[in-house]
């Protein structure tokens, strides 16, 4: 092979690399750390509210958490705290994952926050955590 056409595609490959980063930062913000409630760039995360005793909604949230094969580090029921580590499936990153459970005026509320350890950006996987913990408790409540 000719060393232009070697060069050649090697030029084509830098461009539709960085096209495509430049792509994905368009679909998911720059960012690593996602809380209900919290973070402008996904509005739609919101905290859960719940007409159930805090104890109730703390058991399911951590068997919700069990259930979706998160690494379960502390569990504190008075304080309504708990955290987890989740490994994603493809790079195995470590993402750490608190969730905590308040009253406010009769209802129980479930915070969620999901921050990657590694990288400026997460393709989204924080805020699909959330979303997908968020669904799972619904059900089993």
């Amino acid at each position: 092979m000719k060393p232009n056409k070697i060069i050649a595609g090697m030029i084509v490959a830098i461009v539709l690399l960085s096209s495509g980063l430049f792509a994905l930062r368009l679909v998911w913000p720059l960012i690593n750390d996602v809380s209900t409630g919290s973070t402008p760039e996904y509005p739609d995360l919101q905290p859960q509210r719940f007409g159930l005793p805090p104890e109730k909604v703390f058991q399911a949230a951590l068997e919700t958490s069990k259930a979706m094969g998160w690494e379960i580090l502390e569990t504190d029921p008075p304080r309504g705290v708990i955290e987890a580590v989740a490994t994603t499936r493809l790079f195995r990153f470590k993402d750490d994952v608190t969730v905590t459970i308040t009253s406010e005026a009769g209802m129980t509320l479930v915070n969620v926050r999901s921050h990657s350890r590694a990288g400026k950006g997460d393709l989204g996987a924080n805020a699909r955590r959330i979303r997908t913990f968020q669904a799972e408790l619904a059900k089993r409540l």
